[in-house]
């Protein structure tokens, strides 16, 4: 089995196998951010595919913090029972999967790979200081509305672009007061996100975070700032880091990278060994590019403690259980097409390669 079947210990909760299901825009959700019926089954069947531990998509802390029309929200108590409805059917349908909810704001427009996004009106640059510490207990009101709601743990999205990620970007972050320049004042606003999360859902809930290993724009924030960051959010109780990379045109960057890095397939490796340093012994995640489980296991074996899987879910829910249980083991399917990610923007999410419906009508 490997070490992708072993489990794992997670900030006091057990994570049944390796496989972590990275947040995935969905674009599913009612007007208001409520769940629907194509939600609940997305879901579903990631939890009867055996992925150990599930990140739902992108789930807006406000309304006006959304990316796209249809995108799940936590911004208001009335949405918690649609949430606590979702938490309820991943844990009946695979008893041994745990998940969590993906907080997110997009911060101002043109950050992100969004791909036709809503634009509302947020400037990051002109924000005030009231505006900034309120955008941080958002993230802290709707991470204990995730609570209530029974999910395991809440995720916070700071890599690709959007509000986290700008206010640590250079790239974006042109301030001149104490929220920019030095790498020191961009980082208060995340540290300011997990202490506000960490005062509403005390110290025994979970909080993950998603960050770049680097934004791969001369600009941009480097590896030796994450390397800071990703030490600072260690420090102050982090129960899991994800790492990947990238702010803008991802498409481009994937393909590049993917050409880069060849069959040891994981984009991001040759910054794990640094990370680990950094953070010493909080669990680490790794995501972008894996499609085979050598390469998924040479990531275990190389220091990381989940192998994270975004496009391979979309287009193969039960691959986990393919690869940990069935008798063929071969790569998945997924050719990094970007069809799905493309097409978020306006649709909801599917596997565009291979849906039979797609073949019937591309020619109309």
């Amino acid at each position: 089995m490997g070490q992708l079947g072993l489990p794992l210990a997670l900030g006091g909760m057990e994570v049944s196998n390796r496989f972590l299901r990275s947040a995935t825009m969905e674009n599913m959700a009612g007007a208001m951010g409520q769940v629907r019926r194509d939600l609940l089954r997305l879901y579903h069947d990631l939890a009867v595919g055996g992925c150990g531990l599930i990140i739902t998509g992108a789930t807006a802390v406000s309304a006006e913090g959304r990316a796209w029309a249809q995108q799940l929200g936590a911004w208001d108590d009335a949405q918690v029972e649609g949430l606590s409805r979702l938490a309820r059917l991943i844990h009946r349908s695979n008893p041994a999967a745990r998940c969590a909810v993906q907080l997110h704001h997009a911060g101002s427009a043109g950050g992100g790979y969004s791909y036709g996004s809503l634009a509302q009106g947020f400037s990051l640059n002109q924000a005030s200081e009231g505006q900034i510490s309120e955008l941080a207990r958002a993230f802290g009101r709707a991470a204990a509305r995730v609570r209530r709601a029974g999910f395991d743990a809440v995720a916070v999205h700071g890599a690709h672009g959007y509000l986290v990620s700008q206010f640590f970007s250079p790239a974006f972050n042109q301030r001149g007061d104490d929220w920019g320049g030095a790498r020191e004042n961009r980082g208060r606003f995340p540290l300011l996100v997990q202490e506000a999360i960490r005062r509403e859902v005390g110290p025994d809930f979970p909080v993950l975070w998603k960050m770049n290993t680097d934004d791969f724009l001369p600009e941009g924030a480097d590896r030796q700032d994450y390397l800071w960051l990703a030490g600072e959010l260690a420090s102050a109780g982090a129960a899991l880091i994800e790492l990947s990379g990238g702010v803008k045109e991802q498409v481009k960057l994937r393909n590049r990278l993917r050409r880069e890095t060849g069959e040891r397939e994981a984009y991001f490796l040759p910054a794990l060994k640094d990370f680990r340093a950094a953070v010493g012994d909080t669990p680490l995640a790794l995501t972008g590019g894996l499609r085979s489980r050598g390469a998924m296991e040479q990531v275990l074996e190389d220091g990381a403690n989940l192998v994270g899987l975004c496009r391979p879910l979309i287009s193969e829910p039960g691959l986990p259980n393919r690869l940990l249980h069935g008798p063929d083991r071969r790569r998945s399917r997924c050719t990094s097409c970007n069809k799905c990610l493309l097409s978020i923007a306006a649709e909801p999410l599917c596997c565009l390669e291979f849906d039979p419906f797609e073949k019937v009508i591309r020619d109309l």
